[in-house]
């Protein structure tokens, strides 16, 4: 396996092992992890002076990743409303289509926190000043945007076209890389800024926090970040010489310099908004800066959406914890074709239960809102939406784990059972946290979909049955239904239906209880934003099901913040065979219990 950036092809060189050990190879150069035979590991770069690396013992997968973190630096928290849906295509062309595209989801009352303005928004790439004729008041769309509780994510590359003061004054710095050599679908003489330069990052942040984040931007989208070779195979790096010399001794940290640089540039900027960077490609280390990826320009078929469970599942386990994909695929769709509405509903599916949720991609209709796939495949489109925004408390509750405790909210099988040989090779199905077990369909035409159950008790989250395993089974799943299993022992916090992560307060939350083993959870609340919350400013509320007893203890609530709950309701559902099932809250709860940060104790 070659270590090599490109687009659809991001490169940590982080091993791990279902022998319970990783091996973090600590080198940005090219390299190669080569296991052809069975018994013999080779790993090798293309420029070193001296052969670095670490060994990382578990033998639990959450460990040798703990390991790996506290290397390379703990991912952050993102705002609670980056965890919601992200709503993007390529590309809005005007301000009024963008709003109005915000406004018909507030009108149709689909939930949605963000949207994204892809790339062209400019008169000329890398001057960050809007076309006026199509954005005339980029401030006032902004505002509009926030006023409807929207937050906008805007492209920004590494690139800068000539015939801009910008570029003359980055020519003039020494701020580039390399150019193009001939023009293509970039022109000729386009440059590469030097992101290892540390004066070309803050010049880069600056353009940006000038333009953009005074203005409220929100979210950087950062395309091209391996960067884009325009075809060429080898990696523009690897010919070139950077501010710290040799191009190819670096060539796969790129990614790790230029979300540096907006990162540390907008944590110097303000502490009152945390930052959410999308990048198409990282490397070791980039977790610490707030960089989520995508998966790529990847195609809009069966075979690439098939692709997109172990890719992910690869990343994530590759120390990063923060992936998601481009929901329906980027080349392209026809919204109005039944066989594609089928597809795009499979991938929304599997997108729910991503790190992040967010489609994007080229549409022949040149429509890619939810309301864009017809009103059948709307209502399952919407009705997954809700489930994400109901499952909140847990998604928030994991974001936490992930930063203090080193966990991935995106697990293989194996992450979670490892002594079961079989689950090292199932690349298709995986956990979201600790309780749901995920099984995408990846099929067309398909009714039911096979899936293996490891051994532990699981319940059908749309029935409310149980079966034990292990076994294998054959799950229905008609069109609006993903398979989707529950672990005895999970408890989930989920929350009222909302439009938005903050339209209301987390109250009442229905804690479902699956029962059949011991359980723990521990629900996380913070301001939702900014960053007191690295100063202590934050509450959590320990919930222990124990089985032999079958109590449920909400213990009490540790810390505090401003805004804080004092009084909330638990609205506890211990689920069975119809009861506690699927999106919407259980009608009928089994204790509806008021809570005031003393610990309670609940029996069925």
């Amino acid at each position: 396996m070659d270590i090599s950036q490109d687009n659809t092809n991001i490169s940590i060189p982080l091993l791990l092992s279902s022998n319970g050990y990783g091996i973090f190879w600590n080198n940005a150069s090219r390299s190669r992890f080569n296991n052809r035979f069975l018994n013999a590991l080779y790993l090798s770069s293309e420029v070193a002076d001296v052969l670095d690396y670490y060994f990382l013992y578990g033998p639990e997968f959450d460990k040798v990743i703990g390991g790996y973190r506290e290397l390379t630096g703990r991912p952050p928290m993102f705002g609670k409303w980056a965890y919601g849906f992200w709503q993007c295509k390529n590309k809005y062309n005007t301000e009024e289509e963008l709003l109005g595209v915000a406004h018909k989801y507030r009108q149709q009352h689909i939930p949605a926190d963000n949207i994204v303005q892809d790339w062209f928004w400019w008169y000329t790439m890398g001057e960050p000043v809007f076309d006026k004729a199509r954005y005339p008041d980029p401030p006032g769309m902004v505002e509009d945007l926030h006023k409807n509780k929207f937050h906008l994510m805007i492209s920004f590359w590494p690139y800068f076209r000539p015939g801009t003061k910008t570029y003359e004054a980055m020519e003039e710095r020494g701020f580039f890389i390399d150019k193009t050599k001939v023009g293509a679908f970039h022109p000729a003489q386009m440059g590469l800024y030097d992101a290892f330069n540390p004066e070309a990052r803050k010049y880069y942040w600056n353009l940006m926090d000038q333009a953009l984040f005074k203005i409220g931007v929100d979210a950087w989208w950062l395309d091209t970040t391996e960067p884009e070779t325009e075809d060429r195979e080898t990696n523009i790096l690897v010919t070139n010489k950077t501010y710290l010399g040799n191009g190819a001794r670096y060539a796969n940290m790129f990614p790790l310099m230029t979300t540096s640089a907006v990162y540390q540039g907008q944590r110097s900027a303000s502490d009152q908004k945390r930052v959410f960077i999308l990048s198409r490609s990282a490397f070791a280390g980039a977790q610490r800066n707030a960089a989520a990826v995508w998966s790529g320009d990847v195609n809009s078929d069966w075979v690439f959406f098939k692709k997109q469970i172990p890719a992910g599942l690869n990343y994530s386990i590759s120390g990063l914890p923060y992936w998601t994909t481009d929901i329906g695929g980027f080349v392209s769709g026809n919204p109005d074709d039944a066989e594609y509405r089928e597809l795009f509903i499979r991938w929304f599916q599997f997108g729910t239960f991503n790190p992040l949720v967010r489609v994007h991609g080229t549409r022949s209709t040149n429509q890619n809102e939810l309301w864009s796939y017809g009103s059948d495949a709307q209502k399952i489109l919407v009705g997954y939406d809700t489930l994400r925004y109901r499952l909140l408390p847990y998604i928030y509750s994991l974001a936490w784990m992930t930063t203090s405790q080193g966990y991935t909210p995106m697990r293989g099988l194996v992450m979670d059972f490892r002594s079961d040989p079989r689950t090292a090779t199932i690349g298709d199905q995986f956990m979201f946290g600790p309780a749901f077990l995920v099984n995408p369909v990846t099929e067309p035409g398909a009714n039911t979909r096979r899936a293996y159950l490891p051994k532990a008790k699981w319940y059908d989250f749309w029935t409310g049955t149980s079966v034990e395993g292990p076994r294998t089974v054959d799950a229905a799943a008609p069109i609006e239904k993903l398979p989707l299993f529950v672990r005895a022992g999970s408890i989930i916090p989920m929350g009222p239906a909302k439009e938005w992560s903050t339209e209301k307060p987390e109250d009442p939350i229905e804690l479902r209880i699956y029962r059949g083993a011991n359980g723990d959870f521990t629900l996380y609340e913070d301001e939702n934003d900014g960053y007191n919350y690295e100063k202590g400013a934050y509450a959590t509320i320990q919930f222990h099901w124990e089985e032999g007893k079958q109590t449920l203890t909400i213990a009490e609530r540790q810390g505090e913040f401003p805004g804080m709950l004092a009084d909330r309701s638990f609205e506890v559902v211990f689920v069975g065979a119809n009861h506690g099932v699927g999106i919407l809250a259980e009608g009928k709860p089994d204790k509806v219990i008021r809570y005031s940060g003393k610990q309670i104790t609940v029996t069925p």
